[in-house]
């Protein structure tokens, strides 16, 4: 399905080509990423926007082992014609063999403890990007046509020469490490900035629905840099050595660059193109499978994305977690959406932090309290366009569940609820539960509970935790770990089908504790000895009053011959055949003064 830039870029930047020009990359990642099928047709491993630092994507491409940094350097215009200007790095990864063509000084700074969280936020780091700048990429805008052009310009190495040698510092003395007038950098800039550029152009012409119009290739003569004591840092000639512009335009045409010398290529449609680009992947619009990829309806998909609600306290291991449920999900081609939303942020900023997963930052503040109003509509935008398998909406530390249970009601004709999962840390939680009722609540309301860090805890304070949560929630799975590495069978069972497991014999109220206000959340237990009437049961569940939270359990009908597994939010229930045979039929209720309710629920069901 052909897109064009209206679906890329709001209104108002089409008619602003300057913004338009500086958005324009980051429209085009965004799109291609988001496409299930398409996002490793075209090379992608990831996108991440610079969270501190404004202007700045992060980006990883098949086949290369580092990131890709690019930077807005500036932008302008004149007219209905927009420019922008982006610097391209490659941080490579830390034992990649192109750490060897980079400087000493680079070299060092990879293998540093803090580099991979430096390049992470790189547009803070101007050493860094001094170090691993490799390439410039140019975007143009002409809003009449609308018509863009992507240019890319890079020596074809990039040289540094050590005038007076350089010596390095190492366990068995000073070394020598570069000769006096030796290369202290000869990095292969090109054949590295290419294929980042490269699937930056094919993904344009997936989005826009055509291939390029206009190719123009460039040189001139290559330049070095020196430096050294005497004459600190130069620019020289480098023999040999060119610096290559290489454009491309799609309904206008590729612009050159009035400095280069030699125009070693060019070409404008419907001529055939030059040989040498015949297998280029940008030459084609088409994309094999990309449009059943776009609406799994096509294939015949039509179960609606799974949602877990992802909470647990400050510090607690929920980012860890969800980045090791990402993976697992993306090596089986699954897509996960994250909607997050966290303290402090200022806006509405949808971003894209990994190779298949999407956030969406709501509002500002706490979730609980502020995205009520604007989660449907925030999820609405993400499944009609990317269609999900999952959602994880992950909740901030000082979030309380029990406050938007009620919104997933809501989104019933959306999503399919699976989890409230709270992940706890093993060092920090009895604290925690001591001292804070919000703690205390997403522990009760759990289906999963992840006790993470437990190597920072002794056996003994681990034993006296479990006691404590088990006091708060009997009934929750409740799994140990160090890195959050559970996987997600183990969690939620085999098509997230697992069945529940009975609480202890009783189950006393779990207490009167408060949260944003006085919630005196408590729980109760019923046995279910024999079937139970369906009728009954429906009409016993419609009756229930707002002031139930959760309920869940495991119920055989009389009409039946397989326990089902129920589980209930405010103004939703689901009852689903259970894959196990389990060892006793129940049901937990869970919400604020719940005992005379579960009386009343257990005398209109006959249990």
């Amino acid at each position: 399905m052909p897109l064009t830039l209206n679906t890329l870029l709001p209104p108002a930047l089409l008619d602003n080509p300057t913004q338009a020009a500086a958005e324009l990359p980051r429209a085009l990642m965004t799109r291609a990423n988001f496409i299930p099928g398409v996002r490793h047709r075209l090379g992608w491993r990831g996108v991440r926007d610079c969270a501190k630092g404004r202007g700045g994507l992060t980006v990883r491409i098949t086949g290369m082992p580092g990131v890709y940094g690019l930077h807005l350097l500036n932008s302008g215009g004149a007219g209905r014609t927009g420019q922008a200007t982006f610097a391209i790095s490659y941080f490579p990864a830390p034992l990649e063999k192109r750490v060897e063509a980079f400087s000493i000084q680079a070299g060092i700074a990879a293998q540093d403890e803090d580099y991979l969280e430096r390049v992470r936020e790189f547009t803070l780091h101007e050493d860094l990007r001094a170090l691993f700048g490799i390439a410039v990429l140019e975007v143009h805008f002409h809003a009449d046509g609308p018509g863009i052009s992507l240019a890319l310009t890079a020596p074809e190495r990039d040289r540094v020469v050590a005038l007076d040698g350089v010596t390095v510092d190492t366990p068995v003395g000073m070394v020598e490490a570069v000769l006096p007038g030796s290369l202290d950098q000869d990095f292969p800039a090109l054949e590295t900035a290419t294929p980042l550029f490269e699937a930056l152009a094919a993904s344009a012409s997936y989005c826009l629905g055509y291939p390029p119009e206009s190719l123009i290739k460039e040189s001139r003569q290559g330049r070095q840099r020196a430096y050294g004591e005497t004459i600190g840092l130069r620019s020289e000639s480098a023999p040999g050595i060119r610096d290559v512009r290489f454009g491309l335009g799609w309904g206008m045409d590729a612009p050159s660059l009035p400095d280069m010398e030699t125009t070693d290529a060019s070409w404008s449609a419907p001529a055939p193109p030059p040989e040498e680009f015949k297998d280029a992947p940008w030459l084609s619009a088409d994309i094999r499978g990309a449009s059943n990829s776009l609406d799994k309806r096509t294939m015949g998909i039509t179960d609606k994305p799974r949602l877990i609600v992802l909470t647990g306290f400050l510090g607690s291991g929920k980012t860890t977690f969800l980045a090791r449920f990402i993976e697992e999900q993306a090596a089986k081609n699954g897509f996960v959406a994250v909607v997050q939303n966290e303290i402090g942020q200022k806006g509405l900023d949808g971003k894209l932090l990994g190779q298949s997963y999407a956030v969406t930052e709501v509002d500002e503040g706490c979730v609980c309290c502020t995205l009520a109003g604007s989660l449907r509509s925030a999820l609405s935008g993400i499944l009609s366009e990317f269609q999900p398998d999952f959602v994880v909406l992950e909740t901030t530390g000082l979030a309380n569940p029990a406050n938007m249970l009620s919104e997933i009601a809501d989104l019933d004709d959306m999503l399919e609820f699976a989890s409230v999962t709270t992940v706890l840390d093993a060092a920090c939680a009895p604290r925690a539960l001591a001292d804070h009722g919000v703690a205390r609540n997403q522990v009760r309301l759990a289906d999963v509970l992840l006790l993470n860090k437990t190597d920072l805890a002794t056996d003994d304070d681990l034993a006296a935790l479990e006691t404590r949560i088990r006091e708060l929630n009997p009934t929750a799975d409740l799994h140990c770990t160090t890195h959050g590495d559970v996987p997600s069978t183990v969690l939620y069972g085999v098509n997230f089908r697992k069945a529940l497991k009975r609480p202890g014999p009783i189950l006393a109220p779990m207490g009167h504790h408060a949260t944003h206000g006085d919630d005196g959340i408590q729980s109760a237990l019923i046995e279910l000895s024999g079937p139970i009437d369906r009728r009954a049961f429906q009409a016993g569940v419609s009756s229930l009053p707002h002031q139930v939270l959760r309920a869940k359990g495991v119920v055989r009908f009389a009409d039946g011959d397989t326990p089902e597994i129920f589980q209930y939010v405010p103004g939703h229930h689901s009852l689903t055949p259970s894959r196990e045979e389990p060892e006793s039929c129940f049901l937990v209720i869970i919400g604020q003064e719940i005992t005379p309710v579960a009386e009343n629920f257990r005398a209109a069901i006959g249990a």
